[in-house]
């Protein structure tokens, strides 16, 4: 069965061959990297992107890359113009860093985002980090990017602990889609932060909601050093998998089916 990580961390400088290995290891097909972060500084984002671009070079069919920006820098527009025309990212990732999606300063970006049709993986849910930024990842506010119908967007972390939130924000934009005449923009990534008492309940709520079609699986892994989990949490979830009597075509589409849909090899 192929699986896809959606969502690994580079925090670090990392061998490609050194990833590659531990992959084969871990039994993962493919991989998504997230660039490393900077919240602030235009030219550290650039190096960043620049660093993380020598791994999924070295592997384009397995290693693919998300460009970790903040809209808020001055600049980043045109460098995730970049990133994702020239650079060989597959997509973006984003965290709310102390600003609500809907702000009218954001506009120019998701208006980039749009013409481009890029993809992006927000943060949503509790915040381990950036201070007391929690409140600004609640999924609701994600609802902005009805305008922008041409961005294709995952609620990472099933959005805890506003999991019905997430589920209610799938809902909207199921529904808009449908009056709109045009596709359905949102996705779920599985990645880790639902404790233990509610995961099979949370992630059984949104296969039965939004189909495994619509879900994507990830570990929030981190290279070099923190891959080590990524058995673990996928043993875990495929337990869960046995136990709501998903069949191989479901359990491989939350796997790697929508991840290589939404990020594919080569875009």
């Amino acid at each position: 069965m192929r699986i896809v990580d959606c969502h690994i961390h580079a925090v670090g400088e990392t061998n490609p061959n050194d990833l590659l290995r531990q992959m084969d290891e871990t039994g993962i097909d493919r991989v998504l990297i997230l660039s490393k972060h900077h919240r602030t500084s235009l030219e550290e984002t650039r190096a960043n992107l620049l660093e993380t671009k020598k791994l999924f070079d070295a592997a384009p069919d397995r290693i693919g890359g998300l460009a970790y920006v903040n809209p808020t820098i001055p600049g980043v527009t045109a460098l995730t113009r970049d990133a994702l025309s020239e650079m060989g990212y597959t997509g973006v990732k984003i965290i709310p860093d102390h600003w609500f999606a809907y702000e009218e300063r954001l506009e120019p970006f998701w208006e980039k985002m749009n013409e481009l049709g890029a993809s992006i993986l927000f943060h949503t849910g509790i915040l381990y980090g950036n201070d007391d930024g929690s409140r600004f990842c609640q999924p609701v506010y994600l609802e902005k990017l009805l305008w922008y119908p041409r961005i294709r967007f995952g609620m990472a972390h099933i959005s805890w602990p506003w999991c019905e939130e997430c589920l209610a924000v799938m809902g909207r934009m199921r529904a808009a889609a449908g009056k709109g005449h045009h596709e359905w923009q949102s996705y779920i990534d599985l990645t880790p932060g639902t404790p233990p008492h509610i995961r099979k309940q949370a992630v059984a709520n949104a296969i039965s909601f939004c189909g495994p079609e619509r879900i994507m699986w990830g570990s929030d892994g981190c290279v070099p050093d923190r891959l080590g989990g990524q058995r673990r949490i996928l043993e875990s979830d495929l337990k869960i998998f046995d136990e709501l009597g998903l069949d191989e075509k479901q359990k491989e589409q939350i796997l790697s089916g929508t991840a290589d849909s939404v990020f594919p090899a080569g875009a």
